[in-house]
């Protein structure tokens, strides 16, 4: 029997972050024995290109302005799954599609407008499939069960014994409010006896001295991201996406936010203690930061969320979602 097709809709860059692109393309790995998967992107760097042609079989680059939305229209025969991912994609935009005889996936976490979709996808924690406004017929996946993460963060935990870090700061690929040099800036006055592994872009205004030496990382591989996280000892997080992959990991971390899109799983992240959890990146002061990390490097803590996380996410989420694309 021949392989079905999904086409991937999902942009990434400097202003609009890389989440999208990065679950999108998680789902797409899932996915991929399965199907035949295809990414539909606009202005993709060197680093996306890599990223999918490790995932897709095919790649399809969009006009970067208004033209995007008829010109992928276009390419759809109606014989394709087709998983929307961005909060720009309106309700007609929806029915355009599935209008065209598409099966339709959008994976959302605002909830902030009507779902014609044949399904929904929110692996946000504790995410409620209730408040969403949809057809009938609209199926709604929510939660760790459904978590879009990358391969390797479903095998087996490997035999990591050394911590080489004493630290990991992700705050996303383009970190544009630039919150790991403003932490750096902090943690500077602790005294750290291991490196600060920082994954993403550090503004040059960060120097240092001798109190923290700092190791420094961009466009890592998933793969590398699951192997700096399980070689530090905490994390230092917002509540995107990388806060999943960092339950996934079994990784202690201190958690904030810094958009309006994380407020509701950092809320969730908090309720369910899966994390030591600080509110707003943008306005942590030291005192609140060197209490935290106090906090999440004692015994005690690390015990009890490694614990909350094993529960909250078995690591599964592949298995699940692979069938529930199979009975679209």
């Amino acid at each position: 029997m021949a392989k079905g097709t999904i086409i991937f809709r999902a942009d990434g860059g400097a202003n609009l972050g890389m989440g999208h692109f990065i679950r999108s393309l998680a789902l797409a790995e899932m996915l991929n024995q399965s199907f035949n998967c295809i990414f539909a992107t606009r202005n993709p760097s060197e680093y996306q290109l890599k990223e999918i042609s490790s995932v897709c079989h095919k790649y399809i680059n969009l006009s970067n302005d208004d033209e995007h939305y008829l010109q992928f229209l276009n390419i759809l025969t109606g014989n394709e799954i087709v998983v929307l991912d961005n909060y720009f994609f309106s309700t007609d935009y929806q029915r355009a599609i599935r209008a065209k005889g598409c099966k339709l996936v959008c994976i959302d976490d605002l909830n902030e407008i009507h779902f014609v979709a044949d399904m929904i996808i929110n692996h946000s924690i504790g995410a409620d499939p209730s408040v969403y406004s949809k057809e009938t017929y609209t199926k709604v996946l929510t939660g760790l069960d459904f978590a879009l993460l990358r391969q390797p963060y479903f095998q087996d935990d490997a035999s990591f014994d050394e911590k080489k870090y004493g630290a990991v700061i992700i705050m996303g690929g383009t970190d544009p409010l630039d919150l790991s040099s403003k932490t750096l800036h902090i943690l500077n006055q602790i005294k750290f006896p291991k490196p600060i592994a920082v994954v993403g872009k550090v503004n040059s205004t960060f120097h240092g001295n001798n109190s923290i030496n700092v190791s420094h990382f961009e466009h890592l591989s998933s793969f590398q991201i699951l192997s700096l996280m399980r070689t530090s000892e905490f994390g230092l997080l917002p509540a995107s996406t990388v806060s999943i992959e960092a339950c996934a990991a079994r990784l202690p971390f201190i958690c904030g936010y810094f958009v309006e899109n994380q407020k509701k799983n950092y809320d969730n992240i908090k309720e369910q203690e899966l994390a030591i959890c600080i509110g707003d990146w943008t306005k942590i002061g030291s005192l609140s930061l060197c209490a935290a990390i106090k906090k999440i490097t004692t015994p005690d803590t690390i015990r009890r969320v490694t614990k909350n996380q094993v529960k909250m996410l078995d690591r599964k989420s592949n298995i699940r979602l692979v069938n529930a694309f199979l009975e679209l």
